[in-house]
């Protein structure tokens, strides 16, 4: 039987921004006294009450005691996910919780641990027992059937955090280059590592090409300078939106998160009988942590904060 965890649980409060970019002044408030989770999709921050007063409200759901721990399983877990199931968004939501320890005093850090810790292990629990393989869940899989690689693939990978390296090992069997604006921490399996200065370099070498860097226009548009030179066969931009992608050369396939999302969306008949079961798997690992179901409805920010 799993740990309860009410008493903790109670004081609990989960801030939830879908799609929404949360201003510097207000994330800066929320890491000093929660765990921050920031990706393409939302931007998330719990904590135990009080909760710090935001100069932004709108746009944002205010979850409570049973409820916000659901919903934090339900994203760290991936049924919350635009690709069900995937497994990148744990590593995002383990790395929060890593930060959030350097980062809070130690009073707010060991009144979050039970909750955290229970939330690790139910989301591990969860995973296991009901969304090994769901997705061809993850990022890379779906990028690769993007891109189709031949024998002779040249594959480049801008950028080399988390999300590259979840990518990198469904490449095996094809030349794979990596590029970072700053040197990293070494990466097995990679047959070219080029400098920061080896941009053009980079460049000339691949055929193919996965940005796995936030959208920066900056940054992408010196690529797209670039790239306009060498003519690669493919394109996939894991940080920008269908809305936002800018145009690479002529001839060159191009993909971004959308097309991702798109193709996810055609796989997705076979797993809906898969996911219902993870869901009410989920009902379950919350009930017994906690005395009572969480409520199916979540608060404006905007009102709660009225």
């Amino acid at each position: 039987m799993p740990t309860r965890i009410n008493s903790h649980v109670s004081r609990l409060w989960c801030l939830h921004w879908p799609h929404a970019r949360l201003p510097a002044t207000d994330i800066r408030l929320l890491r000093a006294s929660a765990v921050f989770l920031d990706t393409c999709l939302r931007q998330l921050a719990f904590g135990q009450a009080p909760r710090p007063r935001l100069a932004t409200t709108s746009g944002g759901e205010l979850y409570t005691g049973a409820a916000a721990y659901r919903l934090l399983l339900e994203v760290a877990s991936g049924l919350r996910s635009a690709v069900p199931g995937e497994t990148n968004v744990f590593g995002q939501f383990r790395r929060a919780w890593e930060q959030a320890g350097a980062a809070l005093t130690p009073h707010a850090w060991q009144a979050l641990r039970p909750i955290g810790q229970a939330l690790l292990e139910d989301t591990r629990t969860l995973r296991a027992g009901h969304l090994q393989g769901l997705a061809g869940g993850s990022y890379g899989s779906l990028v690769r059937a993007l891109l189709a690689p031949r024998k002779d693939t040249r594959l480049l990978f801008i950028g080399t955090g988390e999300l590259a390296r979840s990518i990198i090992p469904l490449f095996r069997t094809v030349s794979v280059g990596v590029w970072n604006h700053r040197a990293g921490a070494p990466l097995t399996g990679i047959c070219r590592w080029f400098t920061p200065e080896e941009t053009d370099e980079a460049a000339a070498w691949a055929t193919d090409i996965v940005f796995t860097t936030p959208r920066d226009t900056a940054h992408d548009t010196a690529w797209q300078l670039r790239l306009g030179r060498q003519h690669p066969r493919k394109i996939v931009h894991l940080g920008q939106r269908r809305d936002t992608a800018i145009t690479w050369p002529a001839g060159t396939a191009s993909f971004n998160l959308d097309d991702v999302f798109d193709l996810a969306s055609a796989r997705d008949q076979h797993r809906s009988r898969q996911l219902a079961v993870a869901a009410r798997a989920c009902d379950e690992l919350v009930s017994a942590r906690l005395a009572a179901r969480p409520p199916a409805v979540s608060t404006s920010l905007a009102l709660a904060s009225a």
